[in-house]
Protein backbone atom coordinates (compact mmCIF):
# COMPACT_ATOMS: atom_id res chain seq x y z
CA UNK A 1 0.00 0.00 0.00
CA UNK A 2 2.47 2.48 -0.41
CA UNK A 3 1.15 4.59 -2.76
CA UNK A 4 -1.42 5.44 0.01
CA UNK A 5 1.86 7.91 0.94
CA UNK A 6 1.63 9.46 -1.83
CA UNK A 7 -1.85 9.76 -3.08
CA UNK A 8 -4.79 12.22 -1.64
CA UNK A 9 -3.01 13.61 1.25
CA UNK A 10 -4.55 16.51 3.55
CA UNK A 11 -1.43 17.15 5.85
CA UNK A 12 0.28 14.84 8.10
CA UNK A 13 3.17 12.72 6.16
CA UNK A 14 4.81 14.78 3.74
CA UNK A 15 4.50 13.33 0.17
CA UNK A 16 7.51 11.17 -0.60
CA UNK A 17 8.19 10.82 3.18
CA UNK A 18 9.44 6.76 3.84
CA UNK A 19 6.66 5.10 6.26
CA UNK A 20 5.98 2.08 6.68
CA UNK A 21 2.97 0.28 5.31
CA UNK A 22 1.15 0.75 8.96
CA UNK A 23 1.87 4.03 9.36
CA UNK A 24 0.55 4.64 6.10
CA UNK A 25 -2.77 2.96 6.52
CA UNK A 26 -3.59 4.35 10.11
CA UNK A 27 -2.68 8.16 8.63
CA UNK A 28 -5.73 7.51 5.92
CA UNK A 29 -7.95 5.77 8.50
CA UNK A 30 -7.67 8.89 10.31
CA UNK A 31 -7.59 11.30 7.70
CA UNK A 32 -10.93 9.83 6.59
CA UNK A 33 -12.53 10.00 9.77
CA UNK A 34 -12.84 5.93 9.81
CA UNK A 35 -11.08 6.16 12.94
CA UNK A 36 -9.68 8.42 15.84
CA UNK A 37 -6.08 9.01 16.70
CA UNK A 38 -7.26 7.45 20.75
CA UNK A 39 -8.32 3.89 18.54
CA UNK A 40 -5.26 4.18 16.41
CA UNK A 41 -2.77 4.61 19.44
CA UNK A 42 -4.82 1.77 21.29
CA UNK A 43 -4.25 -0.37 18.10
CA UNK A 44 -0.85 0.29 17.65
CA UNK A 45 -0.06 -0.57 21.08
CA UNK A 46 -1.39 -3.89 20.62
CA UNK A 47 0.88 -4.32 18.03
CA UNK A 48 3.93 -3.19 19.64
CA UNK A 49 2.65 -5.93 22.33
CA UNK A 50 1.25 -9.06 20.21
CA UNK A 51 2.71 -8.27 16.81
CA UNK A 52 0.72 -9.11 13.79
CA UNK A 53 -0.90 -6.66 10.83
CA UNK A 54 -2.41 -3.53 11.77
CA UNK A 55 -4.93 -3.83 9.54
CA UNK A 56 -6.55 -7.23 11.35
CA UNK A 57 -6.23 -5.69 14.74
CA UNK A 58 -7.76 -2.72 13.29
CA UNK A 59 -10.86 -5.05 12.29
CA UNK A 60 -10.60 -7.58 15.50
CA UNK A 61 -11.05 -4.56 17.92
CA UNK A 62 -13.93 -3.71 15.48
CA UNK A 63 -12.87 0.10 14.53
CA UNK A 64 -13.61 -0.88 10.70
CA UNK A 65 -14.78 -3.23 9.09
CA UNK A 66 -12.35 -5.31 6.60
CA UNK A 67 -14.78 -4.28 3.58
CA UNK A 68 -14.79 -0.90 4.54
CA UNK A 69 -11.07 -1.18 4.51
CA UNK A 70 -10.66 -2.78 1.41
CA UNK A 71 -13.16 0.63 -0.44
CA UNK A 72 -10.51 2.65 0.89
CA UNK A 73 -7.59 0.84 -0.33
CA UNK A 74 -8.52 0.44 -4.04
CA UNK A 75 -9.83 3.89 -3.85
CA UNK A 76 -6.20 5.32 -3.00
CA UNK A 77 -4.90 2.97 -5.33
CA UNK A 78 -7.20 3.30 -8.13
CA UNK A 79 -7.55 0.17 -9.05
CA UNK A 80 -11.07 -2.07 -8.69
CA UNK A 81 -12.99 -3.93 -5.58
CA UNK A 82 -15.12 -6.05 -4.84
CA UNK A 83 -17.01 -6.46 -1.22
CA UNK A 84 -17.55 -9.86 -2.01
CA UNK A 85 -16.00 -13.07 -4.01
CA UNK A 86 -19.15 -15.31 -5.69
CA UNK A 87 -18.48 -18.12 -7.49
CA UNK A 88 -19.52 -17.45 -10.71
CA UNK A 89 -16.39 -14.15 -10.48
CA UNK A 90 -13.91 -16.97 -9.97
CA UNK A 91 -11.72 -17.86 -13.57
CA UNK A 92 -11.70 -21.26 -12.82
CA UNK A 93 -9.22 -22.27 -15.46
CA UNK A 94 -6.66 -20.12 -13.84
CA UNK A 95 -7.61 -21.45 -10.88
CA UNK A 96 -6.99 -24.81 -12.21
CA UNK A 97 -3.50 -23.45 -13.69
CA UNK A 98 -2.24 -22.33 -10.67
CA UNK A 99 -0.59 -23.86 -7.94
CA UNK A 100 -2.99 -23.98 -5.07
CA UNK A 101 0.12 -23.33 -2.53
CA UNK A 102 0.70 -20.35 -4.06
CA UNK A 103 -2.90 -18.88 -4.11
CA UNK A 104 -2.49 -19.57 -0.19
CA UNK A 105 0.59 -18.36 0.69
CA UNK A 106 -0.13 -15.08 -1.08
CA UNK A 107 -4.37 -15.01 -0.14
CA UNK A 108 -5.26 -14.30 -3.85
CA UNK A 109 -8.08 -15.46 -5.97
CA UNK A 110 -8.01 -15.26 -9.84
CA UNK A 111 -11.05 -13.63 -11.27
CA UNK A 112 -12.63 -13.73 -14.71
CA UNK A 113 -11.99 -10.82 -16.82
CA UNK A 114 -12.76 -9.59 -20.17
CA UNK A 115 -9.68 -8.44 -21.51
CA UNK A 116 -6.08 -9.82 -21.34
CA UNK A 117 -4.65 -9.39 -18.06
CA UNK A 118 -5.34 -11.82 -15.40
CA UNK A 119 -7.54 -9.76 -12.39
CA UNK A 120 -6.34 -10.73 -8.84
CA UNK A 121 -8.46 -10.29 -6.15
CA UNK A 122 -5.93 -9.50 -3.20
CA UNK A 123 -6.13 -7.52 0.21
CA UNK A 124 -3.03 -5.42 -0.75
CA UNK A 125 -2.70 -4.24 -4.46
CA UNK A 126 1.07 -3.52 -3.81
CA UNK A 127 2.28 -6.60 -3.11
CA UNK A 128 4.49 -7.08 -5.39
CA UNK A 129 6.07 -10.56 -4.65
CA UNK A 130 2.56 -11.99 -5.15
CA UNK A 131 2.09 -10.05 -8.35
CA UNK A 132 5.33 -11.01 -9.86
CA UNK A 133 5.40 -14.82 -8.65
CA UNK A 134 1.19 -14.83 -10.73
CA UNK A 135 3.15 -13.11 -13.62
CA UNK A 136 5.26 -16.15 -13.82
CA UNK A 137 3.20 -18.88 -13.49
CA UNK A 138 0.57 -17.44 -15.46
CA UNK A 139 2.87 -16.21 -18.03
CA UNK A 140 -0.13 -13.04 -18.13
CA UNK A 141 0.35 -9.65 -16.76
CA UNK A 142 -1.79 -8.99 -13.39
CA UNK A 143 -4.33 -6.15 -12.84
CA UNK A 144 -4.88 -6.20 -9.10
CA UNK A 145 -8.24 -5.86 -7.76
CA UNK A 146 -8.87 -5.36 -3.80
CA UNK A 147 -11.31 -7.96 -1.73
CA UNK A 148 -12.06 -8.36 2.25
CA UNK A 149 -9.61 -10.79 3.29
CA UNK A 150 -12.30 -12.58 4.72
CA UNK A 151 -13.87 -12.95 1.00
CA UNK A 152 -10.61 -14.25 -0.38
CA UNK A 153 -10.36 -16.63 2.60
CA UNK A 154 -13.75 -17.65 1.62
CA UNK A 155 -13.26 -17.91 -1.90
CA UNK A 156 -9.82 -20.13 -1.56
CA UNK A 157 -11.80 -22.74 0.25
CA UNK A 158 -15.05 -23.03 -2.50
CA UNK A 159 -12.66 -23.03 -5.12
CA UNK A 160 -11.60 -26.88 -4.56
CA UNK A 161 -14.98 -27.77 -4.80
CA UNK A 162 -15.60 -25.73 -7.81
CA UNK A 163 -13.21 -27.08 -10.03
CA UNK A 164 -14.52 -30.56 -9.20
CA UNK A 165 -17.93 -29.77 -10.07
CA UNK A 166 -16.22 -28.34 -13.81
CA UNK A 167 -14.96 -31.45 -13.79
CA UNK A 168 -17.63 -33.60 -13.69
CA UNK A 169 -20.04 -31.17 -15.83
CA UNK A 170 -17.08 -31.51 -18.60
CA UNK A 171 -17.21 -35.53 -18.24
CA UNK A 172 -20.80 -35.67 -18.79
CA UNK A 173 -21.27 -33.32 -21.58
CA UNK A 174 -18.44 -35.04 -23.20
CA UNK A 175 -21.06 -38.17 -23.34
CA UNK A 176 -23.32 -37.89 -26.59
CA UNK A 177 -27.00 -37.48 -25.50
CA UNK A 178 -28.47 -40.83 -26.79
CA UNK A 179 -25.80 -42.52 -24.97
CA UNK A 180 -26.85 -40.58 -21.92
CA UNK A 181 -30.19 -41.42 -22.57
CA UNK A 182 -29.35 -45.44 -23.06
CA UNK A 183 -27.73 -45.09 -19.75
CA UNK A 184 -30.62 -43.76 -17.94
CA UNK A 185 -32.88 -46.15 -19.39
CA UNK A 186 -30.83 -48.97 -17.87
CA UNK A 187 -31.58 -49.90 -14.10
CA UNK A 188 -28.99 -50.36 -11.85
CA UNK A 189 -29.03 -53.40 -10.87
CA UNK A 190 -28.29 -54.09 -14.66
CA UNK A 191 -25.37 -51.54 -15.04
CA UNK A 192 -23.57 -52.69 -11.57
CA UNK A 193 -23.89 -56.26 -13.24
CA UNK A 194 -22.32 -54.96 -16.83
CA UNK A 195 -19.51 -53.18 -15.04
CA UNK A 196 -18.70 -56.25 -12.50
CA UNK A 197 -18.82 -58.31 -15.85
CA UNK A 198 -16.33 -55.48 -17.53
CA UNK A 199 -14.01 -55.17 -15.00
CA UNK A 200 -13.36 -59.02 -14.97
CA UNK A 201 -13.32 -59.02 -19.13
CA UNK A 202 -10.53 -56.47 -18.60
CA UNK A 203 -8.76 -58.19 -15.66
CA UNK A 204 -9.14 -55.13 -13.35
CA UNK A 205 -10.95 -57.71 -10.81
CA UNK A 206 -10.75 -61.92 -10.57
CA UNK A 207 -13.70 -63.81 -10.12
CA UNK A 208 -12.22 -65.01 -6.46
CA UNK A 209 -11.48 -61.35 -5.91
CA UNK A 210 -15.36 -60.86 -6.23
CA UNK A 211 -16.48 -63.93 -4.26
CA UNK A 212 -14.50 -63.12 -1.33
CA UNK A 213 -15.51 -59.91 -1.49
CA UNK A 214 -19.23 -60.36 -1.61
CA UNK A 215 -19.00 -63.46 1.01
CA UNK A 216 -17.71 -60.65 3.36
CA UNK A 217 -20.03 -58.38 2.95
Amino acid sequence: MRALARSGRRGGTREGDPVSTDAELGEVLVRDGLMSQAQLKTALEFQKSLGGDLRAIVVKLGYVKDSVIAGLVAQEESVSTSAEITPDMIDLEAGRALPRAVLEKHQVVPLKSDGGALVLAMADPNDLRAIEEIQFLANRAVEPAVAPKAAIRKALNQLPELLRHQEQKAQKSSIPAEKLKALKDLSVERLLRAYVVLQIEKGHLTVDELLTRAQKL
